[in-house]
């Protein structure tokens, strides 16, 4: 009997042992072209996993993983057979999503969103072939527009707008090139126009109108290449704008300054 019980004791251990082998040729396998075949983990020294997902031919298909050190997910990337789109998801550590969009040949494209670690959608910009192009735009914390502005080939161009939380424009600005060049117009809470100017070549120029709350005018400068006639009352006007900005701390928020390490990694 006790020969009986080693013998199926060894047995069991043998199928066991197979089994084992078995699993651990089922991943992490290399065909005798040296590609990558199936399944694989890499992992960190400390035992961790690094990535995870399945590849063929070397190259990886579907839901591929990364993490970092600690467990922590990064990145989920999507690879589709022969594309060369790669749908990305980055995270914050607690699976809290903080940005999402496409890769192609490991550059952005498309509508990428970034989201604050509150999870409240921070801004979407446009890319083509790593660069920003279209139109980015900028999120209050209550979901309004913040900021609207074009881009092209990576350079801001074209017209900037940005918005009260209420919805109200706060300015709108014009830039040639990434630099400033055309109308700067300034407005209050309530709609109201308080300055209307011009720029050239990222220089103030011509006459350049400050308005009051009633919508009077209240003084006009004139500007020459950037240099204004009358710099005493430049500096006065410049006082009163701070006393009001300082007046309506908290109702102005940019919702960047909540921004956490939302850009992805390369």
């Amino acid at each position: 009997m006790k020969v009986k019980g080693i013998f199926s004791v060894l047995v069991i251990l043998l199928l066991t042992t197979l089994s084992y082998s078995q699993n651990q040729k089922e991943y992490n396998i290399l065909d005798e072209n040296g590609k990558k075949q199936g399944y694989w983990e890499k992992k960190y020294e400390n035992g961790n996993v690094k990535y995870a997902g399945f590849f063929k031919n070397d190259k990886p298909i579907g839901i591929l993983k990364r993490y970092d050190s600690d467990g922590n997910l990064k990145v989920e990337m999507n690879y589709i057979e022969n594309s060369p789109k790669v749908f990305s998801k980055f995270f914050y550590p607690g699976l809290i999503l903080q940005a999402e969009g496409y890769f192609i040949n490991q550059s952005k494209d498309s509508i990428w969103n970034y989201y604050s670690i509150e999870s409240f959608l921070i801004n979407s910009v446009p890319f083509e072939n790593n660069q920003k192009q279209g139109i980015e735009k900028k999120y209050h914390e209550n979901g309004k527009i913040y900021e609207e502005s074009e881009w092209k080939n990576g350079i801001k161009d074209g017209l900037t707008i940005h918005y009260y939380e209420n919805g109200n424009v706060m300015n709108r600005i014009f830039y040639m090139n990434g630099i400033l060049d055309g109308e700067y117009n300034v407005y209050g809470l309530d709609n109201n126009i308080l300055i209307q100017g011009q720029y050239e070549n990222n220089k103030r120029e011509g006459n350049w109108i400050y308005y009051k709350k009633t919508g009077h005018v209240d003084t006009k400068i004139k500007y020459t290449n950037g240099v204004a006639e009358n710099q005493e009352k430049i500096d006065e006007l410049e006082t009163q704008l701070i006393d009001e900005l300082e007046k309506n701390k908290g109702k102005i928020k940019n919702p960047m300054d909540e921004m956490y390490n939302a850009i992805p990694p390369k």
